[in-house]
């Protein structure tokens, strides 16, 4: 686990751990230019955030849950 700044989450820095399959297929989609491997998520509750480890700025939200 590493910790680092996540914009959506705000004030100190948070936990981030690697990303699971269903994450990295997802990334893989939105972000092509690098390995999903290059990419970690928040894990503050309610957090959706990815991002890559070394640059904060690249990285987007995971979609809300399907509650269905």
């Amino acid at each position: 686990m590493e910790f680092k700044r996540c914009p959506n989450c705000g004030g100190p820095l948070q936990a981030f751990r690697p990303l699971t399959a269903e994450e990295k297929a997802f990334v893989r989609k939105e972000k092509p230019g690098f390995p999903p491997e290059a990419y970690v998520r928040c894990t503050r509750e309610g957090c959706r955030r990815y991002q890559r480890i070394l640059n904060w700025k690249d990285g987007g939200d995971f979609p809300p849950p399907d509650d269905t």
